[in-house]
């Protein structure tokens, strides 16, 4: 397979997006699978979609290209097939979470501007969402038909061994510097007086919105979540266990247009408005004010972290023992050990961490800590930390001592695709697959021995 198998509907979003900006194609079935169908507007909204994910407008090799994006819509019509010949499941709350989840990130990335989104797409929200259906079930089928034809493939270290070493030296990928980090927390108390003043504050819009002043207007203008705020609060629809159990306690006892009382969350006060319900499904709007800590609190938190670094630097505390014993954050349980977010790892890359970080650690070796270092936490909390270098990992070229996990993935992702290929292989030989002859130069309709027409 030229392209990763799944990078196709993987650009969905983006494909739509950039679609509706060219009205020039000229719609056409081009191929045939099973029951389904492949358009013109699929693989040529598909290329659109990979220019703009690379920041291209034209491409050396888009012929090559576009036979391979065709090869992998070939493959997902064949899974999707199979996925309903299997009688796999996907429910309408799945595909419902799925779709707002996707709304949710491409608002964002618009500035949180929904007008723009829509411009983009040339169609309402609305509209939007009830066009991404399809895609999005096809988009779950796919990846439970994937999952169920790979969950057995494992990988000896041998086969890693081989692996690694069919790999020409030149063509060894270096790894980039990266670091393991452990962290000390301290979060300033907030006061009472302070939670007593924020749900005084949202008792006042409370009152003005029951009296008919909108709930939207108060939200872009004091809530304090920002990926609802420009959105008049509304968070789009979400299931049981997605959310706060304080808010979904609230929440799923409201009738629509009613509004909750002031709730308490980890993440703040609010006051909720029923939308829409349907099932266990509810699409709310909210608005968000966090409490935050006087100048006071502050510097008491900052002094406190003072005072541990001194112990550290007077005492040579193992770092892990004093993160169990003096941290405010759960990372403590393990030392103070930060994982990785974006792939759950314990090792970061300089450009996955943040600037305040590479700040704090840039001259730091490993077994140094940094001075004391205000920080944001994940709930949007004011916070100081003490940053330690558990270990620093110097540019190299891959190896198998250092980078065995890393290879060991990259190898069984191989393998799976492999065992994907001679699946589609074995499984065109019993489809009936036909695809226009204008393609028929792509390097696959022999490997596949595909019919042209």
């Amino acid at each position: 397979m030229k392209l990763k198998i799944g990078i196709v509907l993987c650009f969905f979003i983006q494909i739509m997006a950039v679609a509706q900006t060219d009205k020039n194609v000229i719609d056409e079935i081009i191929g045939t699978v099973g029951n389904r169908i492949i358009l013109k507007s699929d693989l040529e909204y598909a290329l659109q979609g990979y220019k703009y994910q690379m920041g291209l407008f034209t491409l050396e090799n888009e012929d090559e290209l576009r036979c391979a994006i065709l090869e992998q819509l070939i493959f997902q019509k064949l899974l999707v097939n199979q996925a309903e010949l299997d009688s796999i499941v996907v429910t309408d709350a799945q595909i419902n979470e799925r779709i707002d989840y996707n709304m949710r990130m491409q608002i964002a990335q618009m500035g949180g501007n929904i007008k723009k989104l829509e411009e983009a797409y040339g169609k309402t929200l609305s509209e939007i969402k009830i066009d991404s259906r399809d895609l999005v079930k096809d988009e779950f089928l796919i990846d439970q038909m994937q999952y169920k034809l790979t969950q057995n493939i494992n990988i000896t270290y041998q086969e890693v061994k081989e692996y690694f070493e069919s790999i020409p030296y030149d063509s060894l990928p270096v790894i980039p510097l990266e670091y393991e980090l452990s962290q000390i927390v301290k979060t300033p108390i907030i006061s009472e007086i302070e939670k007593i003043e924020v749900k005084n504050r949202l008792e006042e819009i409370r009152s003005r919105v029951l009296r008919g002043e909108s709930f939207k207007t108060f939200a872009r203008l004091y809530s304090e979540d920002p990926a609802s705020a420009a959105k008049g609060g509304e968070i789009g629809f979400v299931s049981r266990g997605e959310l706060f159990s304080e808010f979904e306690l609230a929440a799923f006892t409201l009738r629509p247009g009613e509004i909750s009382p002031v709730v308490e969350t980890q993440a703040g006060f609010h006051i909720i408005q029923m939308i829409e319900r349907r099932g266990d499904q509810i699409n709310v709007a909210h608005i968000l004010i966090k409490p935050k800590p006087s100048a006071e609190e502050m510097m008491q938190s900052k002094n406190y972290l003072d005072s541990i670094y001194k112990i550290l630097k007077d005492t040579k505390m193992p770092f892990d023992s004093a993160a169990m014993r003096y941290s405010d954050d759960p990372s403590k349980i393990n030392g103070g050990v930060i994982v990785n977010p974006y792939n759950l790892s314990y090792t970061f890359t300089e450009d996955q961490l943040d600037k305040s970080i590479l700040y704090a650690i840039n001259n730091l070796i490993a077994g140094e800590f940094s001075q004391v270092v205000p920080m944001i936490t994940d709930d949007g909390n004011q916070a100081y930390r003490i940053i330690y270098v558990k270990a620093k990992h110097a540019a190299h070229k891959a190896n198998l001592i250092d980078d065995y996990e890393k290879i060991k993935n990259v190898a069984l992702e191989q393998k799976k695709q492999k065992a994907l290929l001679k699946w589609a292989i074995n499984k065109v030989k019993i489809t009936h697959i036909k695809v226009k002859e204008q393609y028929q130069d792509c390097d696959f309709f022999e490997k596949f021995g595909i019919i042209t027409k």
